[in-house]
């Protein structure tokens, strides 16, 4: 363990641990956010703010519901209680974390929040909970993971010690925060080999990108979390030399169905098997895959949307998800889709790319160099601008999303929610749309992560809270059992 990392986990006694859970005390609770005493859901209720939008500009989708929780909110994920016989939704944001019962899919009823002040940390400079983004949970030990990044991407939210918290929520109107876990990242983190272990990622440090050196260098790291009330981070480091040689900033993992993790940021994706014998191509022998020594598959980096670019941004990938089946002409599991995020204009944001991994299966994707730079095929690329429905002003970058069948439910800040048909990978196309202008009686939105879930698609809105949608247009492509996104080997 770092000395800094060991003197942050010293400054976290036992009494810092002890979170209370809303739920099981209200006395100092606000009259409006106190549980209600007919509850339908199992347990008690909390009131909520429900944001209708009375401006969105929409197209084959139906809006059901929005509810606030404790904020806005990066990523949702969800986990099924056989014992109550339907889900819940766990939601993070700035405001901390928030749950709901999905007893009624279409009304989510908000029944428990951990706050930014109960989690916050020593040398915190305010209550404000950062980041989290891809939400990650263990849906068998019920439990959640927290990832927290204090120091935002290149700014100063607050000061403090990156991490995560293991919070257990087998009783979901009561969660408890086990452990907070000092790691040297904190800005997003994955399950991996059925939650035994977690990759952390993302950027720790206040460095300019693309101009201070300081802000490189933000590998994967990896926490034993087979005992959660006893994580273990190893003194180690995954995904080194990731953008033609020199090791970069990583900002997401993606698991796959085939259990292969695909780890984006700048430079490209790049997928590893972490369990099972595998051949390695850049060891050049066949070996056991671990969560702490993987084995390269494939991946790289690809071209860039905008060939003729120089700029950080163009090379950096968000996020992934591998299609591991057949689609038209190419090959099962030859597609990889991504989100380039580029918070700029609206004429000039951030992306949704599809990228063949041909030509990167003997690891390929390790071996590159500045000097002789490997580059992925594009196949096609999408952006709403100047499509139907679009912004023409706010920030307007392609962020995270998930997959059902060939349609793509996107979150993309001020553009709202898009819904691509992909049946084609070399010609996305527009199906639907959801974007809430700002306006004098509504919350303006932005869409950070649009997920599929049992038919409708929840959307984490930093500003709305949750959107809840109905996607009215044809399915295209068979309807997956078990959408996949974050950590999908479970």
């Amino acid at each position: 363990m770092k000395p800094l990392v060991a003197a942050a986990a010293a400054l976290l006694t036992a009494a810092a641990l002890q979170i209370p859970a809303a739920g099981s005390a209200f006395a100092d609770t606000p009259s409006d956010q106190r549980p209600s005493d007919n509850s339908a859901h199992g347990g008690p209720v909390l009131d909520d703010v429900h944001n209708v939008p009375t401006t969105a500009v929409k197209s084959n989708v139906t809006f059901l519901d929005n509810v606030k929780g404790v904020s806005g909110y990066s990523g949702l994920n969800f986990i099924s209680y056989d014992k109550y016989g339907y889900d819940f939704m766990f939601a993070n944001g700035t405001g901390g974390l928030a749950v709901w019962s999905l007893k009624d899919p279409e009304h989510p009823a908000l029944v428990s929040t951990i706050t930014a002040a109960q989690l916050r940390q020593p040398g915190d400079t305010q209550d404000r909970f950062w980041e989290g983004e891809n939400m990650t949970v263990d849906p068998k030990r019920k439990l959640v993971f927290l990832s927290r990044d204090p120091r935002g991407f290149g700014g100063t939210v607050s000061t403090g010690q990156s991490g995560v918290y293991i919070v257990d929520v087998k009783n979901p109107w009561q969660p408890k925060v086990v452990v907070f876990q000092p790691v040297a990242a904190g800005h997003t983190a994955t399950c991996i080999n059925d939650c035994s272990y977690l990759w952390s990622v993302g950027p720790a440090n206040t460095g300019t990108p693309g101009q201070d050196p300081s802000w490189k260098g933000v590998p994967v790291r990896v926490t034993d979390i087979r005992d959660p009330k006893h994580p273990k981070t190893l003194d180690l480091a995954l995904d080194l030399g990731r953008f033609d040689g020199v090791t970069d900033y990583v900002h997401s993992v993606d698991v796959d169905k085939d259990g292969v993790a695909w780890v984006s940021g700048e430079g490209g994706v790049r997928g590893y098997w972490t369990k099972g014998n595998h051949y390695d191509p850049v060891r050049k022998t066949k070996r056991v895959a671990t969560a702490y020594d993987p084995i390269p598959y494939a991946g790289g980096t690809a071209m860039p949307t905008n060939p003729q670019g120089t700029e950080f941004f163009d090379y950096f990938d968000h996020n992934a998800y591998h299609n591991t089946e057949k689609l038209g002409s190419f090959d099962k599991g030859e597609l990889v889709y991504v989100t380039n995020e580029n918070i700029t204009t609206c004429s000039q944001a951030g992306e949704f790319k599809i990228v063949s991994l041909k030509g990167s299966y003997d690891g390929e994707g390790w071996k590159s160099t500045p000097d002789k730079p490997l580059r992925l095929n594009l196949v096609s690329h999408w952006s709403p601008w100047g499509k139907e429905g679009s912004a023409t002003t706010g920030s307007c970058s392609a962020h995270w999303f998930t997959v059902n069948g060939n349609i793509v439910a996107i979150g993309w800040y001020g553009q709202g929610t898009r819904f691509l048909d992909v049946s084609d990978p070399a010609n996305p196309t527009q199906v639907g749309y959801f974007r809430v202008p700002s306006g004098t009686d509504v919350t303006g939105g932005s869409a950070s992560a649009a997920y599929w879930h049992n038919g409708l698609v929840y959307v984490a809105d930093y500003n709305r809270g949750v959107d809840v949608l109905r996607f009215d247009g044809k399915l295209a492509g068979k309807p997956d059992k078990k959408i996949c996104w974050n950590s999908c080997d479970k």
